[in-house]
């Protein structure tokens, strides 16, 4: 009969039909033939010599009918199971993540398969390597049962990097919250229990191995070790997509960049709602709580299965998760920026202020509280999901502030004598207020920036600046008491 390619249904039924055929119908054969070639066919008074001749004449068309039959069944198997892939592999010239996701329904329709026939196919072998065939035979055989086992594995790693890559469709946004790292959604856990679950089918048709019925150790093959790295790599990969996929989604979805920071867009979910930011916050808190926590789990049940070169695959996955973390933080942080530069010019220079004639100082700009203010509602809601994260946003935020304080001051051609102290009691505010929230090159940046306006050290040495001071961190105290726990 002629050997053709099938669908998937079709190509199960062909296998298992050559299983049950090998599995049943040839040890019959096999035995027959081993009955004739040792002469045990015809009752021993009708022994001859041409009765022996013929047993010999027959010899080598017995083998021929045995190799053809294994070979037969191996060419089915193989048509039907593996040169699927390399068809699909060769019919295009792009990468494997995109012969991934292009071939998507094609991984689906096999990872519902190809587990079952594998293990009809060990079943077949087993019985059949049991036999007394010979040893080429045998060989032949576990060769096409360890080639079965590695396309099983990639085809299940396949369709857990297609699952864990539409993760974030499944985000809920309904938190739990653990006592070293604070809230978190059960995206995080339902992505580690994904990886368990494919673990446990590979452990089953892939790596539980026969070693005295000839099966080979999976990853004591390098190919398979290497597919094994590859695939972790990518699976990790896509986790890390997730999230960029879920800011994406949540920085596109519209809002006012000059409406208050805990009024931006609203994204709901059925028990309550959540602002933009808070979304954003979230998202960065499940992130550190993968790295933390997940992926360090997950490398302990690879090590377990035997999977091997992990240190290496998690140091290249290290590098991925560093800068998508960078990206995480940009995205949270300019999106807190955002009404921050947008207003801190105009409240600056509020009621046509100038600095040339300013001729009295009366106490801290209003432009330094709302500043002072809304940091605070930014640490609240930052401390409500993760108190780990607080001085992380807070830090950049206030380091794009400095920043833009240090060029808006830049801009200033002349100070009155009123002028000059009332920039020096609105920074030496700012820095007694959020000091503890800056990292060292901010704090020293805004200092500098002290020590630059005109007649600096005479105002920071008055008893007035200083009384104006005292009495403004006092009105502050409320709001700036939450500074004082934040730690790096």
């Amino acid at each position: 009969h002629e050997i053709k390619l099938h669908t998937h249904d079709q190509a199960t039924a062909m296998v298992d039909q050559a299983c049950d055929v090998l599995t049943t119908a040839f040890p019959d054969l096999w035995y027959l033939m081993q009955l004739y070639l040792r002469k045990k066919l015809y009752p021993l008074s009708e022994k001859s010599e041409e009765i022996d001749r013929t047993y010999m004449h027959k010899a080598p068309e017995f083998l021929a009918l045995t190799k053809d039959i294994i070979q037969t069944f191996i060419s089915v198997v193989r048509l039907n199971l593996l040169s699927r892939s390399t068809m699909t592999k060769s019919d295009t010239t792009s990468s494997q993540d995109d012969d991934l996701y292009t071939n998507a329904d094609e991984t689906y329709q096999r990872v519902k398969t190809l587990p079952h026939c594998v293990q009809n196919c060990r079943l077949c072998v087993l019985h059949l390597v049991s036999l007394d065939i010979q040893a080429d035979f045998k060989k032949d055989l576990q060769q096409l049962m360890f080639d079965l086992r590695l396309e099983c594995f990639i085809v299940i790693m396949d369709h857990a990097c297609l699952e864990v890559s539409r993760l974030n469709t499944q985000e809920t946004w309904e938190l739990e919250y653990d006592e070293q790292l604070g809230s978190h959604t059960k995206l995080p856990n339902l992505f580690h229990d994904m990886i368990v679950t494919k673990t446990n089918i590979i452990q089953e048709n892939v790596l539980s191995v026969n070693v005295a019925k000839g099966e080979r150790k999976f990853f004591e093959d390098k190919e398979a070790t290497k597919q094994a790295a590859i695939a972790v790599y990518r699976l990790l990969g896509d986790f890390a997509s997730v999230f960029q996929m879920l800011i994406k989604d949540c920085s596109s979805s519209s809002s006012n960049s000059i409406e208050p920071l805990s009024s931006s867009t609203i994204m709901i979910n059925s028990s309550e709602h959540l602002s933009k930011t808070m979304c954003l916050i979230i998202i960065l808190n499940n992130f550190a709580y993968t790295r933390r926590f997940i992926l360090p789990r997950l490398k302990k049940i690879f090590l377990n299965y035997g999977f091997r070169g992990m240190d290496r695959v998690y140091d290249e996955t290290e590098i991925i998760y560093k800068r998508v973390d960078e990206q995480l933080l940009d995205t949270v942080q300019n999106e807190y920026l955002r009404p921050f530069l947008h207003r801190l010019e105009s409240r600056m220079y509020a009621g046509r202020f100038d600095w040339a004639t300013h001729i009295r100082v009366i106490s801290v700009k209003d432009y330094v509280k709302h500043i002072i203010l809304d940091l605070a509602r930014v640490h609240a809601e930052i401390y409500s999901i993760s108190s780990q994260l607080v001085f992380i946003v807070l830090s950049r935020i206030l380091s794009t502030l400095v920043n833009e304080l240090a060029k808006l001051y830049s801009n200033i051609n002349q100070f009155s004598k009123a002028g000059s102290m009332q920039a020096c009691l609105d920074l030496i505010a700012l820095q007694e207020c959020l000091g503890r929230c800056m990292e060292t090159e901010t704090s020293n940046k805004l200092k500098e920036l002290i020590t630059q306006i005109p007649d600096a050290a005479e105002h920071i040495k008055s008893k007035a600046l200083t009384d104006m001071l005292n009495v403004f961190l006092k009105q502050m105290q409320p709001y700036s008491i939450a500074f004082r726990d934040v730690t790096q």
